[in-house]
């Protein structure tokens, strides 16, 4: 879901932002974290490490900087 949230978000963050220089690189540093993500759930190999507390945590902060940089960028 959290992958989910930060594509979400970014592609919203494009949509809203559209008119304004450079949004395709703003909207897409929180789309691509997102699909990266998204793409990790698939991978066998790395779901020990998504569901280790290093991994939550790293990807917690990655989402929440995203996240807030989509929020914060104008």
């Amino acid at each position: 879901m959290w992958a989910y949230s930060m594509i979400a978000i970014g592609l919203i963050n494009w949509d809203y932002q559209r008119s304004h220089a450079n949004i395709a690189i703003h909207s897409l540093a929180i789309v691509i974290p997102g699909l990266i993500l998204l793409a990790l759930t698939y991978v066998k190999a790395a779901n020990k490490f998504l569901n280790s507390r290093a991994g939550k945590f790293t990807w917690l902060v990655i989402g929440a900087i995203a996240l807030l940089y989509g929020f914060l960028n104008k």
